[in-house]
């Protein structure tokens, strides 16, 4: 009578803390996943282009900061610049994030990235890479251009397919003033025109070039440290 009665509550503990176990790894899944997303069934979505609209060839470890504060680790991402879509993996599956407003921030790859506006006169929001955090905040804006076919029959030279090539621009903003920065450093009067003075000079004694990112970050940490 003893035995069974022990064997009876080994078996209940046992179907308890398989139940727990159970029920905390449901929730863990629900809770690890980022909110709006959808299963993809195929990536091979540019059929009939050269080159990749993808800002990085393979999947990258990352961390998502959901608006609502919750920390989401454990899940592998990869942006596409063309789609302006940020993709995730999760248990050999695919899913796109269909609710990009839903993050404050994600880093992966070496990178963080925000979901803002991309474009102060339309609005228009991509994923943009976060490259100086301060007062005045330099971002990448990585896009795709689409460069037609140049295929030479007689040469048997060329590419018969559309190829995509991914760019970038440098998005400065300073308050609730974002710019675009052009390629001659116009927009630095404008946007650090609290400090137009110390950044002009700054800019002569620099020389500085507004095609290079390590140029534009060393302007914007520069006028970071201003008082």
């Amino acid at each position: 009578m003893k035995i069974t009665s022990k064997i009876k509550h080994a078996f209940i503990s046992l179907i308890l803390i398989f139940g727990f176990h159970f029920h905390s790894s449901a929730q863990l899944f629900v809770l690890d996943l980022p909110p709006g997303y959808n299963k993809v069934e195929s990536l091979n979505f540019e059929k009939g282009f050269d080159g990749s609209p993808w800002l990085s060839d393979t999947w990258s470890p990352g961390v998502v900061k959901v608006t609502n504060g919750k920390i989401i680790k454990g899940l592998k991402y990869r942006y596409n610049v063309h789609r302006n879509q940020l993709y995730f993996q999760s248990d050999n599956e695919v899913y796109k994030i269909s609710t990009p407003d839903s993050i404050d921030q994600v880093e992966f790859d070496g990178k963080k990235f925000v979901y803002q506006k991309s474009d102060p006169l339309l609005g228009n929001k991509r994923f943009l890479e976060v490259a100086v955090d301060g007062k005045a905040k330099l971002f990448i804006n990585y896009y795709t251009e689409i460069i037609p076919p140049n295929y030479n029959k007689a040469l048997g030279s060329g590419s018969v397919n559309e190829t995509i090539i991914i760019k970038k621009s440098f998005l400065i903003k300073v308050g609730d003033l974002l710019v675009v920065l052009d390629k001659k450093g116009k927009q630095f009067s404008v946007v650090f025109a609290d400090k137009k003075p110390e950044i002009t000079t700054f800019l002569k004694q620099e020389n500085i070039s507004c095609k290079e990112i390590t140029d534009v970050e060393e302007v914007v940490n520069y006028y970071n440290s201003l008082k």
